[in-house]
């Protein structure tokens, strides 16, 4: 199966122009993706996402181009229980490789535990086109913010430097098939955990407060 798109994500933050934090980062990256069967019991995934990663497009240019790749496979041991594995390589991050997995198991007829980062949850499935889950998302990118951002902020040292932003939200949701080709996605919850690390710099901010989402 071959998988060809494009995705787009933005945040926005509210703080004072002396913040050492990014008013905004976005990406926006094509989406080249292969998943194959080398057994019957063993699939395997690779994707990479080449694109832009920074604070203002403005400032598009070799530093700000990234290539994140995504290696990952899945041991089917059975129907109802799956063990999945992969690496993700990123050469913006602090550590440009990080392991990651989980399980997948189908412990009772509408019960199911996907605990598989970076989305474990629970899942409840009472009929073939309703989905009830709750767990958790969590994301860290890395992105790289404009040339003058230090300078700006009084500490010339974090000009066009990487940042990685991370979050972790928990919550619960619901997928709700309207028809064969149509589906509905509900979620909310809070975002107990969000920090900067300016990792080549050796500076980080941690935000306490809990923000709502949906």
């Amino acid at each position: 199966v071959l998988r060809l798109g494009l995705q787009t994500e933005r945040y926005s933050f509210s703080f004072g122009s002396m913040a050492p934090i990014p008013h905004r980062l976005h990406s926006t990256a094509l989406v080249l993706g292969l998943d194959t069967e080398l057994s019957d019991s063993i699939l395997v995934r690779f994707e990479m996402d080449p694109g832009f990663y920074g604070t203002d497009y403005d400032d598009f240019g070799r530093d700000t181009f990234n290539i994140p790749v995504t290696i990952g496979g899945t041991y089917i041991v059975s129907s109802n229980f799956q063990i999945v594995f992969g690496v993700l390589i990123d050469g913006l991050r602090k550590y440009p490789v990080l392991p990651g997995g989980g399980i997948r198991w189908k412990f009772a007829s509408q019960w199911t535990l996907n605990a598989v980062a970076p989305t474990p949850r629970l899942e409840y499935e009472p009929n073939s086109d309703l989905l009830f889950y709750a767990g958790a998302d969590i994301r860290a990118t890395p992105y790289r913010v404009e040339k003058n951002f230090g300078d700006l902020r009084g500490n010339p040292a974090l000009n066009h430097a990487a940042v990685t932003y991370a979050e972790v939200r928990t919550g619960g949701g619901l997928d709700w098939k309207l028809t064969s080709a149509m589906k509905f996605s509900l979620e909310g919850g809070v975002i107990p955990i969000r920090d900067f690390d300016f990792h080549r710099t050796n500076v980080r901010y941690h935000q306490d407060g809990i923000a709502p989402y949906a």
